[in-house]
Parts: structure tokens; sequence; C-alpha cells
């Protein structure tokens, strides 16, 4: 049994993850995603890593025109990892990103990724649950719905409450299922037709109808008991954590409904364990300090760039951090463009790391002299765990 601080992310990479091509149509990676039961998926070509693709994105390009449509229009770039991190760190990575998936690259190939799953795998042992029960950190202030309701009135109900899944109950107020916004968005690709040319053609989006032939044509007909998982992943009871998430594991479950006399009084996911887990992080405080500027603009412009990328992969790997000093030279170069040098010295529990970077571009100094401190802390934090 081990901390969340000792399990690192090359123990629970995943380095084999199924990757979709960019010379792929959007409903071939659709399919992809589905029958793999996918929410974001990595996207390669020539073995070079493009970006990820995730289903909510996915769906809201295929409805309209996919034929048309090129997979680099519905990439994003998702955050990356070290194989260094721990299980603290990834939890953070997690919860600050609001991505489900993050991806480990070198020379821009992708090497693995960790998604909510691959943490889920590995929590069984980790220390900082052990004692903690389901009733510790399981929501409690549920919305549900009923099997007879509309599809139409559900989407609203996720949507004003953004939330991802519904208990669905019957008429008695006993737990049926459960119903994801998956099972929401696979309804909002409209169903193709034959034209009176012979050719294909797509219904508008207020003609969306249900695919395999159901015999009700538009969207706002169609009932959560259509769509709706009849086998919900659920406890009698508040339990011990561990026991949830075995549960989870067995079903392959993003969550588990907490049932009381058939009625569902909680609900824990995977996300509500992760988040957990976040705050075991130390702090990350740090005072920074920036010199050499004038211009105001200027100066807020470097202030925001530091604090989006302390937040990133630098700030996960410091434990105690210290101060942050950027000392800014500019220069006139050729007598039009400024010339900027950037020497940046960081203090820290790996002790005082500098870098030293010259760029006609400001943030582009700052971007490559927090990449040179980032490299340093990695290779010093690298050496102490071979020397341990």
């Amino acid at each position: 049994m081990a901390s969340a601080k000792e399990i690192t992310a090359k123990q629970i990479v995943n380095e084999n993850p199924i990757t979709a091509s960019t010379d792929q149509s959007l409903s071939q990676i659709k399919n992809t995603m589905e029958e793999n039961r996918l929410l974001t998926i990595p996207v390669v070509n020539n073995e070079k890593f493009k970006g990820a693709i995730s289903y909510r994105e996915l769906i809201r390009y295929i409805q309209f025109n996919p034929s048309t449509t090129k997979v680099k229009r519905v990439l994003h770039n998702p955050p990356q990892f070290e194989y260094t991190e721990n299980l603290v760190e990834l939890a953070n990575l997690r919860i600050n990103s609001g991505k489900k998936m993050f991806v480990a690259l070198e020379d821009d190939k992708l090497k693995g990724v960790i998604s909510e799953q691959e943490i889920l795998k590995n929590l069984n042992d980790v220390q900082e649950i052990q004692k903690l029960s389901t009733r510790d950190i399981a929501t409690y202030e549920l919305k549900s719905a009923f099997e007879d309701d509309l599809v139409e009135e559900t989407r609203h109900t996720m949507l004003d409450n953004n939330i991802s899944r519904l208990p669905v109950l019957d008429s008695e107020g006993k737990l049926t299922g459960v119903v994801h916004s998956i099972d929401l968005l696979q309804l909002l690709i409209p169903r193709e037709r034959i034209a009176s040319g012979g050719t294909s053609e797509s219904r508008q989006p207020d003609e969306q109808g249900l695919g395999g032939g159901n015999e009700k044509e538009k969207f706002s007909d169609v009932t959560v008991s259509e769509i709706m998982d009849r086998t919900p992943t659920y406890l009698d009871g508040h339990k011990d954590l561990v026991t949830a998430i075995e549960k989870m594991q067995n079903d392959n479950s993003d969550e588990v409904i907490i049932t009381n006399n058939d009625y569902p009084e909680a609900l824990l996911t995977i996300k509500d364990i992760i988040r957990h887990l976040t705050q075991f992080a130390e702090s990350e405080t740090m005072v920074v300090q920036i010199t050499g500027l004038k211009l105001p603009e200027e100066k807020a412009a470097v202030n925001q760039k530091l604090k989006t990328q302390i937040k990133g992969s630098l700030g996960r790997k410091l434990r105690n951090p210290r101060e942050l000093n950027i000392h800014v030279k500019k220069s006139n170069k050729d007598g039009k463009r400024h010339r900027y040098e950037v020497i940046a010295k960081l203090y820290s529990d790996y002790g005082v790391t500098t870098a030293n970077v010259e760029e006609w571009d400001l943030l582009d100094a700052i971007d490559r002299a927090l990449e040179n401190l980032n490299r340093q802390v990695r290779e010093i934090k690298e050496k102490r765990q071979e020397n341990n």
C-alpha cells in the first residue's frame, strides 16, 4: 500500500492507447469512441501526435456536415504530463484543466495517455482513501429523471445544472436506470435519408430522429426510457470507498449510485474521488518578482503568462516553491524592433535554477525561460528518484 504521492505517472500510464488518425472520417472516429467507451481519443498521423478529440466536440461537428468537416477542426491540445509526476499532481492536473485525458510526448510522438479510467484502476491501494466512506465525498443534491420524461426536458436539466448523468426513476420513485449526456448527444446526429435524386441528405437539426428504425421521428418525441441504461452501477447504502471503487471497476463505470430502499440517495463519480486527492497537494504559494519592464501593458501580459504557466507542469513539480525572479532587458537591435533578454531565477526545494534566453517577442522569451527551468527541475527530480 502506498501514498498517493508515491504512485507515479510511470506506474499507471497507458502506453498503448486506442488512437484515431487524421485520415479517418468523423463518423469512423465516433464509432471507435462508442465501441470502446472513450470520452476522449488521441489523434496521430505518421506516428506524430496531432491532438485529441472529445466526444462532446465530435458530436457538435458531426451533426451538421461530417463529410466535409476536417478532423483538424475538432482537435484540441490536451494537457501534458511527465512520468515523474505523482497521483496527487495528476489529480490537480485533471481538476485544474477540466480535461479528462492528458498525454506524454517525446519528439512530437505520443508516449502514453492517462485518463480518469487509468487513475480509477490504481486507486484500490492508495493509503489516503482506505479509511474513507462513500458518505464522506459523495454528492447528495441529486437531480433525477423519470422514465416517461421527454429527452428534451432531461437535456435541459443537465445543461442547466452542468451535470453529465441523471438517475432514472419509475412511477414509484425507485431507481431503474441512469441516463448519460453521451446518450443524449448520440440523438443529436441527423439521420441520413435518400433524396429524390438518389443521393443522401440529412434532416435539419430540428428534425432530428432516432436511428435503428425507431418509429418516432423527432428528438422531441423520445422518452428517457428509450435511451436509458437499465443496468446502473449502484450500492445499497453507503459503503467504504474501496468497495465503491471496486464496484465501479468491475462494472466499467464512471459513477456509482448510493440507494436507500431503492431510491437514489447520493452519487459518487470518479471526479469526486480525484478531487478528494487534490487536497493532499502541498502549498504552491510562490513569490514572483518582475523587474526591467516599464510599460504597464507589458507587465500585465507577463504577469498573466506567469500565472498560467506556473499552474502547469513546472508548478506541479514544486513541493516547496519560494520565489521566482524575472528580470527583463530590452534593447534596440535593428533600429525598429526590440530584442528581449529574460533572466529567470527560481528558488525552490530543488535549489536555485536559472535560465537566460533572448527572443524578439517578450512572451516567447518568458515561455522559453520557464521551459528551461522546467527541464532543469525535471532532471533534478529524476536524479533524486533514481538515488532513492
